[in-house]
């Protein structure tokens, strides 16, 4: 944790007046909302591009693969971390 958080800890845990709380969380409720919307603008921003020769190839590959893949769920078993 940095030393500005632990700061701000310390001294709103030793704040006594109910409406400074108050204020403190509406504030940061608002500091909270508009980095949301800064974060939700960028992904909208984000245009798909088509996928390069590589990518292609890579795909190609894949799907000509006759791995056999093992299901996640019998994965999960054969590890024992279904919690049975």
């Amino acid at each position: 944790m940095s030393p500005l958080a632990k700061e701000v800890i310390r001294k709103l845990s030793e704040e006594q007046d109910t409406q400074v709380l108050a204020e403190v969380l509406d504030f940061y409720e608002y500091l909270k909302q508009k980095k949301q919307k800064e974060f939700q603008k960028g992904w909208a921003s984000i245009e798909e591009d088509e996928p390069d020769a590589e990518e292609i190839k890579t795909c190609k590959e894949y799907k000509k693969s006759e791995e056999d893949l093992v299901p996640l769920e019998n994965l999960i078993r054969e590890l024992n971390l279904d919690g049975e």
